[in-house]
């Protein structure tokens, strides 16, 4: 999940020109409640990387893979389960998502000062009621991914530990211990064109790490790998995977998916006294303990319900079930008397239907 360092990168806008990243910008972008939805494009085979300095991109080609939207969402970590094992950490993004049908709660643990520094991350799932797998990595010391401010011919090297521990049912199973060596440069400025069109100032970073993999016995499992990330400070970016042989100007073939994604999304409350469309909101907070509200638009007279389920699809509570007028509505749901967990929640009005995922925390 290297793209997801990219993540941790989104930022707000300028005019066209050298853009430098600040703890401003980083904490501007970690408000909790800010989302960012990264997309996968699996079908691009060359990617223009541009030129060294001044130059611009043109990414408005990329296209996105149903079914690989993953939406990731600033929170605060001493909120999270984990918060005792990252105790540097002052920001954290959690995103929910499925693995062949199984859900995944993703924790990620980050702070500033005066760099940007990657603590580690948690990724805990269930393959059944009674099998819970929790995978634990922990970069020693926390992993350099900017110096602030990060502007262009800003450079980072870094050289760390990172502890991968597997757990199943509280029981750890396997630990695996790797050296990492990153070597990061801002090389390139300039306009960047997304799908859809807009363009942003951008910076590209050329991100040179090698992996030895302390697990195997002499000679170690060594790996190098490049990869490009493009970063706006509106939050739109795109990662570019490479390889040692290709160049790092012009065109390049790409062997690998790209990641991408637009402005993040910040958690405001909007004010809309007559809704012109049906809209179910992220819950807030999320997660939560022991309750959270959920926010709804009704654009006509419809009859409305929300309902909560489990991961099984079982119904745990009706929360609306009633004719609505046309208004901007808040229910709440108190989670008191369940078990911490993923849970959704079903907004039915006329024939508009969503779904959205909560985490409950204990």
């Amino acid at each position: 999940m290297k793209y997801l360092i990219t993540i941790f990168l989104l930022f707000s806008h300028c005019a066209f020109a050298q853009i430098s990243i600040t703890n401003s910008d980083l904490n501007a972008e970690y408000t909790p409640g800010t989302t960012t939805t990264v997309k996968t494009d699996v079908l691009a085979t060359t990617v223009d990387i541009g030129q060294l300095g001044s130059t611009s991109w043109d990414f408005s080609f990329l296209s996105s893979e149903p079914g690989l939207e993953i939406n990731s969402t600033a929170i605060d970590p001493a909120t999270t389960p984990y918060a005792g094992d990252f105790p540097g950490a002052n920001l954290g993004t959690l995103t929910i998502t499925s693995i062949q049908g199984d859900s995944l709660i993703f924790y990620s643990y980050l702070s500033i000062n005066g760099t940007f520094d990657y603590h580690g991350d948690v990724g805990e799932t269930k393959l059944s009621a009674d099998t819970n797998i929790v995978i634990t990595t922990t970069n020693i010391p926390p992993e350099i991914s900017a110096t602030l401010p990060y502007t262009f011919n800003s450079i980072v090297d870094y050289s760390g530990t990172q502890t991968i521990v597997t757990e199943i049912n509280d029981t750890v199973v396997n630990t695996l211990n790797k050296t990492i060596v990153t070597y990061r440069e801002v090389d390139a400025y300039g306009p960047m064109t997304m799908p859809g069109g807009q363009i942003y100032d951008a910076l590209r970073v050329r991100i040179d790490e090698i992996t030895i993999d302390n697990f195997f016995p002499p000679p170690f499992n060594y790996d190098r790998h490049i990869s490009y990330d493009f970063l706006t400070k509106v939050g739109a970016f795109v990662n570019v995977p490479s390889d040692t042989t290709k160049p790092n100007v012009g065109v390049i073939a790409n062997t690998a998916s790209i990641a991408w994604a637009g402005p993040y999304v910040a958690d405001v409350n909007e004010e809309e006294t007559v809704p012109s469309d049906y809209k179910l909101y992220q819950n807030y907070p999320n997660p939560f303990n022991p309750s959270t509200n959920i926010k709804y638009h009704i654009p006509e007279l419809s009859y409305a319900t929300i309902k909560v389920f489990d991961v099984l699809g079982n119904v745990i509570v009706t929360l609306v079930n009633e004719e609505k007028s046309i208004g901007s509505y808040e229910v709440e749901f108190d989670a008191t008397s369940l078990p911490s967990g993923i849970y959704f929640y079903q907004l039915r009005a006329g024939s508009f239907v969503e779904a959205k995922n909560m985490i409950l925390l204990k």
